[in-house]
């Protein structure tokens, strides 16, 4: 069988992080993300112009520019002063140094050496993420070559070990090259120890060096305590296992593809024979009408019939046509128009990944019985409902074009990535929370309203009776100003100790004026009732304590 070989090859990654919180510094002036790296750059320059990153004629950047619809062009280029400004969505780094990435699939083999096209580091207003992109391109490689590395490149760690300690599932070694062939980083995925030890030190999910380096001055989070660590921005992974992807292949003739090349070009599965599937077959039943774009695609042998086939599988999106002179235009919709639906989707599934990870942090560290804790929690979730809100109007569309092809490509990628159920999971969250808040503030309005209530009705015996006594039947008009002085601490001091006793023992109090109220119990019962004001037993107590506990978290929230 005649090998199949593709003749142009493009992978690019869409790598999102979660990035830790900053520090906030007033007097340094630095409260964003871009803003700390712009300190500290690094190999990263600031792109000050998103609509212009590609070439400075714009003719790139129109195409892209006039493919969505206005509110996408203001998140992806900016518009006027919004653009320029401080509250500009998107803020882009390109960095230049690596110019090749060499990948060895497994050992002993000839390693194959690819071009390093597109290097970028993207951050959002208000959101704690951050979103690398990295493109390889080659040409002229073995499918099975092609398949392996959309399988394994995109791994930022070895999942496991075969038994001569080589990771598995994963590249025997990558090397990212600078000029004139020099060795910038290379991976460690056969390091069995290293990323045993740092899970077993810092419980958080390692990965390789040499995607470390790519990410740099930025530091992975367990790195913060090495010694000789800069404070700076750190990250930990939202998308653990593979880092979501998207390729560009051509051949000289897409229909000598077998159903199992296109579901391993789909999945980014496992290279086998072009005779079998990488799956079983009820698993595959729905594959070309769930997973196939077939817009452009006809099965037929007519030589001049459509032969451009899109595939969305999960994490990984793969566009195939027959190489020629239509193969250039596809592209340059492949590496712009397409490249930018596929920031965005991959954006909003991290977005919400970090959304949801905020609430579950602030949950997790509440603590009903502390006040601090309870204080930062109602801080923190009122700090993520802002973000929520915001992420609401400014980042989630529906809708970002009017193109159909557009427009099908943007519901199709963001099914597959799920991220509607994602939304609709931390719309839910955030609605739970809300009504926890709101419960809870009306709870102490209750409570405050009742206790009120109990001094305000007690306080009125006192009141008719000082009243009666202010009718002229005792004269101290005549008195020195220090006897005038001493009767009203005489009266005063007294008067407070009750209001305040009276507070304390409120609760008491309104059980009582509450079974007075009630015509189905005995006067005994009621007398007993008034009884537990002075004579509260043990567990009464203890219960008083557990709602004064969370009464008290309350107070100044």
């Amino acid at each position: 069988m005649t090998e199949k070989i593709v003749r142009e090859f493009h992978h690019t990654l869409l790598w999102p992080v979660q990035l830790r919180p900053l520090k906030r510094d007033a007097s340094a002036g630095v409260v964003h993300y871009w803003e700390t790296l712009k300190r500290h750059p690094g190999p990263w320059t600031y792109v000050d112009d998103p609509l212009l990153i590609n070439d400075d004629t714009c003719v790139i950047g129109y195409e892209e520019f006039v493919y969505f619809l206005p509110y996408v062009q203001r998140f992806l280029y900016g518009v006027g002063d919004e653009g320029a400004g401080r509250q500009s969505s998107l803020h882009v780094f390109n960095r230049h140094d690596i110019k090749h990435a060499q990948i060895q699939l497994r050992p002993d083999e000839t390693a194959i050496t690819l071009d390093v096209l597109r290097t970028r580091l993207y951050f959002f207003y208000d959101i704690d993420v951050a979103l690398i992109v990295l493109e390889i391109a080659g040409n002229n490689l073995p499918l099975p070559d092609v398949v392996d590395i959309m399988d394994r490149f995109g791994r930022p760690y070895a999942p496991a070990w075969d038994a001569a300690m080589h990771g598995a599932h994963s590249p025997d070694k990558v090397t990212f090259l600078g000029e004139g062939g020099a060795v910038l980083a290379e991976s460690d995925y056969s390091d069995q120890s290293r990323y045993l030890s740092l899970v077993r030190n810092s419980r958080q999910t390692p990965i390789s060096k040499h995607w470390e380096y790519l990410l740099q001055p930025m530091q992975p989070a367990y790195a913060a305590a090495a010694p000789g660590a800069r404070a700076g921005l750190r990250y930990t992974q939202l998308e653990n296992k593979r880092i979501p992807a998207m390729s560009y292949l051509t051949f000289d003739d897409p229909r000598e593809l077998s159903r199992g090349d296109m579901v391993r070009i789909g999945f980014a599965a496992k290279w086998g024979d072009s005779g079998t599937l990488p799956f079983a077959e009820p698993f595959l039943v729905d594959f070309e009408r769930e997973n196939c774009y077939d817009r452009y695609w006809e099965t037929n042998t007519n030589p001049v019939g459509m032969d451009t086939r899109y595939l969305f599988c999960g994490l990984s999106f793969a566009a195939i046509t027959r190489v020629g002179p239509g193969s250039n235009i596809l592209l340059r919709q492949f590496r712009h128009q397409f490249y930018q639906i596929g920031l965005i989707a991959n954006f909003h599934k991290a977005a919400l990944l970090s959304l949801s990870n905020r609430f579950s942090r602030a949950v997790e560290r509440l603590n009903v019985r502390d006040f601090e804790s309870v204080k930062n929690f109602k801080r923190d979730v009122r700090q993520t409902l802002e973000v929520f809100l915001r992420f609401n109007h400014r980042y989630w569309f529906h809708e970002i074009s009017n193109q159909v092809q557009a427009s099908d490509f943007f519901k199709y990628w963001s099914r597959e990535l799920d991220s509607v159920a994602l939304y609709a999971e931390v719309r839910e969250e955030a609605r739970d929370i809300n009504e926890y808040l709101d419960a809870d503030r009306m709870r102490k309005q209750t409570d405050n309203a009742m206790r009120l209530t109990v001094v305000s009705s007690c306080g009125m015996v006192g009141t008719v009776a000082t009243g009666f006594l202010g009718m002229n039947l005792y004269s101290h008009s005549d008195l020195p100003i220090s006897f005038k002085v001493i009767i009203f601490f005489v009266v005063f001091v007294p008067t407070a100790a009750l209001a305040l006793y009276t507070v304390v023992i409120s609760k008491r109090l309104a059980n009582f004026m509450e079974s007075m109220a009630s015509e189905g119990l005995t006067w005994r019962e009621k007398f007993a009732q008034f009884r537990q004001i002075w004579g509260v037993n043990k567990r009464q107590i203890a219960r008083d304590r557990r709602d004064g506990a969370g009464l008290s978290s309350d107070i100044n929230s």
